[in-house]
């Protein structure tokens, strides 16, 4: 046989199997494409995470497979003490003089109007930023000159000449990088408004806050693009101040902190006080309390892309250059320290409360962190925890069943931060598909908060873990991280597992039993006898999956009190929310709970610890940092062959 002459394949090009994108880690979970595209663009592309709950949250969502493209608009938005006094006049003339349109947008500048673009560009045009921002360069380094001007139909403040210019460089090179044909940038009298679309009988009001409004002298400033969904262009937004369950076919779930879409003509011709709306949370549409809600700004319900501090000339960001390709893995990992509202925002609030801390150790050496955090020392007081299980593998790898087990149905690493090995389960790969373990860092994620707990000398007595795979591993690695003084063993509980709904349409898989986890390893209780027992093939309505949550953490606390000692509650994203609307309610009876699934499901990451102490039921900082990650891409050492 003639032997076949080697092929020379470009090693700077090659990407293995498993280095792929948020999309194609969504594709192969099964998610049609035109949708994961929609659902990246309408979370900024900020992770798998983010774009599946969007997924799965819009899946009864009658436009989720509109061909409408989404609408973008670049700002540069002013931060600091600027935006404070600004936001202050803007709070001063909405109490005095009512709802005007700049109460519908953050204080901003426009450079470049709204522009409509594929969902396939979303990422593109956030990275486009940073290419204009390195190409123009940094901002005057002068002060900026602000001039009020004051109409009876507008009031706003034209920037200096010098900041003029700059902005309009950006806006045009913004403009080049996108390659858009009928787009054209801002570059007249470009100002930031204060007041518009009011009513002329508030003119003489607005007036005089204009005139007490003091304009700090040094302004610091960013770069935003934000986009929105075009349908509701025309609407008014108004923020979920109270939950409603539905009790008819046409109305609709009114979820405490969604945002709804409601066209102003519907209060106009109101007459019982019902309106029809859009749920921003789900897409879908129906009648509602028009008292369960408050008006807010336009902009609440839309996406923002990506931020850039517009700084002089040691401004890190305008520097920073990680990639020359600027893939989806280097948006993903892209730090958006400055911008409010995305998902894992940093907290101001937390880091002070920890710099009180650290402080005090330092400088007194003192090693009471719950008289410093929670101001007592008292430990008449039981503290429960909830946690959200470490870092999933498929969310990590996508669909990594086919590439890590061969023929045989036999698990092969592939990667280190990979599992080491996978214990025997019915079902076998199949099952693993859709009932994930953790990985490596997953597992380090939950022993660390272990760690902190045992640190800050908090012990906890009793651990409660869903049934699902990866909810176990982290009560594990907890317990690994805690090391108590006395053994503590994991009461597996089906009952804290998450909404079964989300999974009816591609199935569950059987929960692994605990002898099958004591066989594998994982320190479980065989003794414990289960509150809840969960059918994995039927399906469940919200109240249910509540009910079943209330009922595990009402018993646990009830049947633990005698004995004492703290526990946790080791589950999902919604454990922490169940948790403190359950105790919020313990001993009460009611008809219906009234819970609803909260937006901040969206902004609670791998190993989120919360934490409650009784008597009363207060919710309280929890006694360890929190953790920060970041994700790495794979390293291709063949790229050296080319150096």
């Amino acid at each position: 046989m003639v032997s076949l002459p080697p092929r020379k394949i470009s090693t700077s090009t090659a990407s293995s199997k498993q280095d792929i994108s948020p999309y194609q880690v969504l594709v192969q979970m099964g998610f049609p494409k035109k949708r994961v595209l929609k659902a990246l663009a309408a979370t900024g592309n900020r992770s798998v995470q983010l774009a599946s709950d969007w997924l799965l949250t819009h899946v009864n969502d009658a436009a989720i497979d509109s061909e409408e493209p989404r609408e973008y608009i670049l700002y540069v938005t002013p931060t600091g003490q600027l935006l404070s006094r600004i936001q202050e006049f803007r709070e001063k003339s909405k109490s005095i003089c009512g709802w005007n349109g700049a109460h519908n947008a953050p204080p901003h500048i426009t450079i470049v109007p709204f522009f409509k673009a594929s969902d396939e560009e979303s990422l593109n045009l956030a990275v486009a930023m940073k290419h204009a921002v390195e190409k123009v360069g940094p901002q005057p380094s002068c002060p900026m000159k602000l001039e009020t001007y004051v109409s009876p139909n507008f009031i706003g403040l034209f920037i200096s000449e010098e900041y003029a210019d700059y902005f309009k460089a950006l806006s045009l090179q913004y403009v080049k990088e996108i390659q858009a044909k009928n787009l054209d940038p801002l570059v007249k009298s470009l100002h930031m408004t204060l007041a518009y679309h009011f009513n002329i009988s508030a003119f003489d009001s607005l007036k005089s806050l204009v005139s007490q409004l003091e304009l700090p002298d040094i302004a610091n400033w960013e770069l935003r693009l934000y986009s929105r969904d075009p349908r509701f262009n025309n609407y008014q937004v108004y923020k979920v101040n109270q939950g409603y369950t539905p009790k008819a076919s046409d109305e609709l779930e009114l979820v405490i902190g969604d945002f709804i879409f409601i066209e102003e003509s519907q209060f106009d011709g109101s007459v019982d006080g019902w309106v029809h709306g859009t749920s921003w949370l789900t897409g879908i549409s129906g009648f509602l309390p028009g008292i369960y809600v408050q008006r807010t700004a336009e902009s609440d319900a839309w996406t923002l892309h990506r931020a850039i501090s517009l700084g002089h000339k040691n401004c890190a960001e305008c520097k920073s250059s990680d990639s020359e390709t600027n893939t989806y893995a280097d948006m993903s990992n892209y730090p958006h320290e400055d911008a409010a509202g995305l998902a894992q925002e940093k907290s101001e609030e937390t880091y002070q409360e920890w710099e009180k801390y650290w402080h005090e150790v330092q400088n007194d050496r003192s090693e009471s962190i719950l008289r410093i955090t929670q101001g007592t020392e008292s430990n008449s007081r039981r503290w429960v925890f909830a946690m959200r299980h470490g870092e999933r593998v498929d969310l990590t790898y996508g669909q990594w069943v086919p590439f890590c087990f061969d023929e045989n149905d036999t698990y092969v690493r592939k990667d280190l931060n990979m599992p080491l090995h996978l214990p025997e389960r019915v079902g076998g790969s199949t099952s693993y598909a859709k009932d994930t373990p953790l990985t490596r860092v997953g597992r380090l994620q939950a022993r660390l908060v272990g760690e902190g707990l045992r640190l800050a000398g908090v012990p906890v007595t009793h651990v409660y873990a869903s049934a699902a795979l990866r909810s176990v591993e982290t009560a594990h690695s907890f317990i690994e991280g805690l090391q108590p003084e006395a053994p503590v063993k994991i009461k597996v509980e089906p009952g804290l597992f998450e909404f079964k709904h989300w999974y009816m349409p591609g199935g569950m898989a059987p929960f692994m039993t605990p002898k099958e986890l004591h066989k594998a390893g994982y320190n479980v209780d065989l003794k414990y006898k289960p509150y809840v027992e969960v059918d994995t093939e039927v399906s469940e309505t919200l109240e249910q999956f509540y009910k079943r949550n209330e009922l595990v953490i009402h018993s646990a606390v009830r049947d633990t009190a005698a004995d004492g000692g703290n526990i946790i509650f080791i589950g999902h994203a919604a454990t922490l929310d169940l948790m403190v609307y359950a105790l919020k309610h313990f001993g009460k009876k009611r008809a219906e709970s009234g819970y609803q699934i909260s937006n901040n499901l969206l902004r609670v990451p791998y190993c989120a610890l919360g934490a409650m102490r009784d008597k009363p039921w207060q919710v309280v900082s929890p006694p360890c940092p929190p953790s920060i990650n970041s994700s790495s891409g794979r390293f291709d050492w063949k790229i050296l062959l080319d150096v």
